[in-house]
């Protein structure tokens, strides 16, 4: 068992955590530098038709809502694969001291 690889995937999971909290309460410090450029071409839009008096653009706010979902998604799938590769290094720490001990003096 590798601690330094279980502790790596510590930082990873807490970080995914704590990025996927700050997705959630819609802040855009937890999107990627392309979502934040993406989200801020959809809010550009979205004042620009505001300040002209035009109507609401619809197209804008369902860009803002999918990002949102993308980084949602995105974030939990990156959490749910260091926690699956964590508890395989776990598996494989487990069987192996298993098989030291099975094989003892008997």
């Amino acid at each position: 068992m590798s601690k330094s690889e279980i502790r790596r995937l510590d930082r990873v999971i807490d970080a995914a955590t704590r990025k996927l909290q700050g997705v959630e309460k819609r802040e855009t410090w937890a999107l990627s530098g392309r979502d934040q450029a993406a989200m801020a071409k959809h809010v550009a839009v979205i004042v620009a038709k505001g300040v002209r008096g035009q109507r609401p653009a619809p197209r804008a706010e369902r860009g803002i809502e999918l990002i949102w979902e993308n980084a949602n998604a995105q974030l939990r799938a990156e959490i749910a694969a260091a926690q699956t590769a964590k508890a395989e290094i776990h598996h494989q720490a487990a069987k192996a001291k298993a098989a030291k001990k099975s094989g003892g003096w008997w």
